[in-house]
């Protein structure tokens, strides 16, 4: 079967794929495009589903750091987003191990790559890959890696999640609101959630978060809840809303002088993006974020983190026990076609829209 796949993929040309325009702020899917060259340590994967992330789309609609994924400014007419992919492996980089072509892999493309996943062929690294449960759909399985390694990136890595003590994920219903719950429960955190309360039954009886409470009720605020139902302080706090508010309360509400805000809204990707220029608007966003440890170091005496996802292979190692063991899951909402993928751009920005957006081909 994997040699049969293989001789398929030899044959094949070209293929289909969505190119961004950083200069129109448009996406287009082209029928021609160059297959990606297959580097060492990738697999070269028939991409059957791939997960559409704000990362993405700010990058298309809005030229978010566009200097990082697209290039420099002569290849930004035309480079191909999407950090998140299932599909069926067709070839192995030669100092790979442990994937043969025909696995099923579903995984995320380096952070910087010009050729993501919104294509039907992606060359992704091996280490930032797992190999797809056999009950999954390639829907289901896309929609996992990206969010996952950003949720372990701030909750087991900026916020030294262990077992005992209390986490609070704000913003619970989102796609790695849900894997940070996911991931503090494993790590034997007691686990509090903000949340709609469509995402109640989910987070409680799937990812087995302890408390839910629903941000949406009018007057709602986190510190009148914790007053209210008598919390304890929490040993680390996931924003991943990242607003004044969010930020403020719950850094309210964690231990003093061991608690830790993690945000996954920092500063860096806003001053990369101004006129000053990606060199100066990143030593801007570190002075800023330096400047905000510093403040709640002395204000509150409580850590202040920023977090981004990282192809990190310990954490695919344990995002695919989570995931092969049905603990944790992502829900998939709109599912499109590839051809429909400025309305899957779109439909990611719609707060009304649940569950995460994929595109399929």
């Amino acid at each position: 079967m994997g040699e049969l796949i293989h001789r398929s993929f030899e044959r094949a040309v070209g293929m289909r794929a969505a190119r961004a325009c950083a200069t129109t702020r448009t996406v287009t899917v082209i029928t021609d495009v160059p297959r990606p060259e297959l580097g060492p340590r990738d697999i070269l994967v028939r991409v059957r589903a791939a997960g559409v992330n704000h990362i993405d789309v700010n990058a298309v609609r809005d030229g978010y750091a566009v200097d990082v994924y697209a290039g420099p400014r002569d290849a930004r007419a035309a480079w191909t987003p999407g950090r998140e992919y299932s599909g069926v492996v067709v070839d192995v980089g030669r100092d790979v191990r442990g994937w043969a072509v025909g696995d099923e892999a579903y995984g995320a493309t380096a952070p910087t790559s010009r050729r993501g996943a919104w294509a039907e062929v992606t060359a992704a690294p091996a280490h930032a890959a797992a190999k797809k449960p056999s009950w999954m759909t390639h829907e289901e399985a896309c929609a996992i890696p990206f969010a996952a390694l950003t949720a372990y990136r701030a909750m087991i890595g900026k916020g030294r999640a262990r077992r005992g003590g209390r986490a609070l994920v704000v913003g619970g219903g989102s796609a790695v609101g849900t894997a940070a719950c996911a991931l503090a429960e494993d790590a034997g955190r007691e686990t509090t959630a903000t949340a709609n309360a469509r995402d109640f039954e989910f987070l409680r009886d799937v990812v087995g978060v302890r408390e839910v409470v629903d941000y949406a009720v009018p007057g709602f605020s986190l510190r009148k809840t914790a007053k209210e139902r008598g919390w304890t302080p929490f040993d680390v706090a996931v924003d991943c809303v990242g607003t004044k508010k969010t930020r403020a309360h719950a850094t309210d509400l964690l231990k003093y002088g061991v608690g830790t805000y993690v945000t996954l809204h920092g500063d860096l990707g806003k001053f990369v993006t101004s006129e000053d220029g990606m060199l100066i608007g990143a030593l801007r966003g570190f002075g800023e974020f330096a400047r905000k440890q510093a403040f709640s170091r002395w204000q509150k005496d409580v850590g202040y983190e920023q977090a981004v996802a990282r192809l990190d292979p310990d954490a695919m190692v344990t995002i695919a026990r989570l995931v092969e063991s049905g603990k944790l899951r992502i829900p998939v909402g709109e599912v499109l076609e590839l051809d429909d993928i400025e309305l899957a751009c779109d439909a990611l920005r719609d707060p009304t829209k649940f569950g995460k957006v994929v595109v399929k081909l």
